[in-house]
Order: structure tokens, then C-alpha cells, then sequence
């Protein structure tokens, strides 16, 4: 009875090893495919995203190129993957690479002011798109689940004009970067595609936007260090008078967040905007406080209607647009934005001040772009700023 079982064992050993010895074995780069993403751009199936391969825009392609080797791979393509950044010593330009920061529990503790274990939007102090796309609930709080993102692909470091590569004004699926769930937990009424407000909502123009404020947590007219998210280095550098606390004057003065405040925009500008572009770049970084000018002229057509026409003014027929850049404002009028802040309404206006330093970009104001016609000239000229 003992060898019979010894015999029995010893056969479903050998028949164990046989199994594992005849199972198929998954490469290194099979494995890797296997769970990557963007894994339908891989053509060649070797676990790398090259900028040939991808199905976007060259500023899509930057955002997730974190090392900026020119490819996708390694935790740039994991799902789940962190960009490696140092928070609190990084002292780098919240208006783009901010987007991209470390989504980890320190992080959720470093925007958490008021340590409720929620983060409401006057404790976010970079784009509201963003916030929108990991508020899942619409609550308008981030919990540390949703800030985490673990399990999810909502590829929330692609802005809506990063995704909508044909500029037609929504995204459709095969512009889509993420997961068919965060796809369709943002397709509100299901038609397969992603309007500008169910991705970006409503949010409050460049006009009101105010970065001194977004970061005056408690509202007194001052920037405490556990107010400022970058080093002490950069917090005493504002800090002139060294009272502990950064004023708006300082603030400005100093350029605003950092990586910004060596932005120098001194003269002037002549750009020439293509209506079927979604943005042109000025080649001008502006400062928190600048008085930026604008001389525009020109007439573009918005549509196959020879009588749909706009002056950077707006419509000459007084129209809107439903998924424009803003909304109910005048289609095709002059817009502005810096860095990826929401963009604001020029038209007509001669001057604006910025209360945010970064990127000038120049665009106009319509939501399908691909049959407009015709460019607006616009002479941008950057003065003195204004402080307080």
C-alpha cells in the first residue's frame, strides 16, 4: 500500500514537471505587450510606442514621452505607471508638466490644506480639466481612490485638445488614449464620442482665473509656506521681505509660480492664426501681471457658407458655437491661453493682463476646424506690468 503511493506521487510529480516544461513560455516583450498601453499603436508588437506609431498630436505624444527619448516604453507605457518626479523640491511649470505630477498618497497629503482627506478645487491649484477627469462622482472633490487612479486608464495627462488630433471639436474613440470604461464614464449621453463639456465641463475662463488666488488657501491676501507647493528655495526667493508670507506684489514681481519666472516677453510679436488650427504658438512667455496688447485684423469662414464669416471681433451673424473653446461667446472671435489654463475670450479687446505666467497661444473661438478658411494677423505686443 506504501509503494503504491509512493509510485502514484512520484508519477504526478514527473507529470507536473512534464506540464511545466511543455507549457508554452511568454517572452520578456510578449509579457510586456500583453499589459501596456497604447498597446493598439504598437505595430511591430515589441512594447514600444514610437512617434511614427502613435495616433495623436506631437503635444500628445510629449505629455506621455516623460524621459523625452523620442519612444514610449517602461512605465511610460504600464498602465498604472508613475512619471518620477520629486514633488515639493521640483521647481517646475504647474501649467503644463503639473498636470503630469506624482499621483501618490504624499502628493494627496501635499493639496490637502485642510487634511479632511478630500481635495476641493480651491486646494487644486492647476488645470480644471483635470479635475474634472478624476472627479468620477462630479462631487467636486477628489477623494485619495480617485486621486490614486489605481485600476483606471482615464489618461488624464491628455488635455481635450491634446486628444482631438482632427480638431474637429470632440473626440472620438480612436482618438481616445485611455480605457473603454473611463470612455464611456465620461460619454454622458452615450453617442460614442466626447464633447468639450463632458470632457472639460464649464469652466470659468481665463478672464476670472487668478493664480495668487488658487493657491491663498485661506483667503488673507497672503502665501504661506504650507500654502506653496515648490521648494523653500523658490518660497524665500518671493519671499523679499522676509515675513514668512509671499504677497501679491511679491508674487507677481517674482513671475508667479515656478518655472516661469525667467519668462521674459520684452517686445513684440506678429502671428499669423490659421483658422483651422486649434492653437499657434505667439513664441511669447508672458509673466503673471503683464499687459499684453493685441492689433488683429483679418476675416476667416467658418463653414461651407461663404456668409459664415467672423472678424476677430466674433460672427458677423452674432452666432455661437455649442463645443467651442468658450463658450457663449462669438464664434470665431480672437482666443487666448496660457500654457493650459483655460483660454479666454480677446475679441475685440485691445489689452489684457495675464494673471498667470507661461506660453502665449493664439486661436479662435469655433468648434469644428477643418472646413474654416482664411487667417486673422495679430501684432502682440507685451508691456510693463501692472502691480498692486
Amino acid at each position: 500500500m506504501c509503494s503504491r503511493t509512493l509510485v502514484l506521487t512520484f508519477s504526478t510529480v514527473a507529470l507536473t514537471a512534464v506540464s511545466l516544461v511543455t507549457a508554452p513560455v511568454a517572452t520578456t516583450v510578449e509579457a510586456q505587450v500583453s499589459r501596456m498601453r497604447f498597446q493598439g499603436m504598437d505595430r511591430n508588437n515589441d512594447g514600444v510606442v514610437t512617434r511614427e506609431e502613435w495616433n495623436g498630436s506631437a503635444r500628445s505624444f510629449e505629455v506621455h514621452d516623460w524621459n523625452g527619448d523620442g519612444r514610449l516604453s517602461g512605465e511610460e507605457v504600464r498602465p498604472g505607471g508613475q512619471r518620477a518626479a520629486a514633488l515639493e523640491p521640483a521647481d517646475h511649470n504647474p501649467s503644463r508638466y503639473e498636470r503630469n505630477l506624482t499621483w501618490t498618497r504624499n502628493a494627496f497629503t501635499n493639496l490637502d490644506h485642510n487634511r479632511d482627506n478630500r481635495i476641493t478645487s480651491n486646494e487644486w491649484h492647476f488645470d480644471l480639466e483635470t479635475f474634472r477627469r478624476v472627479d468620477l462622482n462630479r462631487d467636486n472633490a477628489l477623494n485619495l481612490s480617485e486621486f490614486m487612479g489605481e485600476g483606471l486608464d482615464d489618461d488624464r495627462t491628455d488635455s481635450f485638445d491634446d486628444l482631438d488630433f482632427n480638431n474637429n471639436g470632440r473626440v472620438e474613440r480612436s482618438e481616445w488614449h485611455g480605457g473603454a470604461n473611463e470612455f464611456r464614464a465620461l460619454d454622458r449621453n452615450n453617442d460614442n464620442v466626447l464633447s468639450r463639456f463632458e470632457v472639460v465641463g464649464n469652466n470659468a475662463s481665463f478672464d476670472t482665473y487668478d493664480q495668487f488666488n488658487s493657491l491663498d488657501f485661506d483667503r488673507n491676501g497672503n502665501i504661506a509656506r504650507a500654502e506653496w507647493h515648490w521648494s523653500n528655495q523658490s518660497f524665500t526667493q518671493r519671499d523679499t521681505n522676509r515675513d514668512g508670507m509671499i504677497s501679491r506684489r511679491e508674487f507677481e514681481v517674482s513671475g508667479g509660480t515656478p518655472g516661469t519666472a525667467s519668462a521674459s516677453a520684452a517686445g513684440s510679436q506678429t502671428v499669423r492664426i490659421n483658422a483651422q488650427q486649434r492653437w499657434t504658438d505667439s513664441g511669447l512667455n508672458v509673466r503673471a501681471g503683464d499687459v499684453v496688447t493685441f492689433n488683429a485684423s483679418g476675416e476667416i469662414r467658418m463653414s461651407d457658407n461663404t456668409a459664415d464669416t467672423a472678424t476677430p471681433a466674433g460672427s458677423r451673424t452674432g452666432r455661437t458655437a455649442p463645443d467651442a473653446p468658450i463658450l457663449n461667446q462669438l464664434a470665431g472671435g480672437l482666443i487666448a491661453k496660457i500654457g493650459d489654463y483655460p483660454a479666454m475670450f480677446v475679441g475685440g479687446r485691445n489689452s489684457i493682463t495675464v494673471p498667470v505666467s507661461g506660453r502665449l497661444y493664439l486661436g479662435v473661438n469655433d468648434d469644428h476646424l477643418p472646413d474654416n478658411a482664411g487667417t486673422f494677423t495679430v501684432i502682440v505686443g507685451v508691456q510693463g506690468r501692472t502691480l498692486r
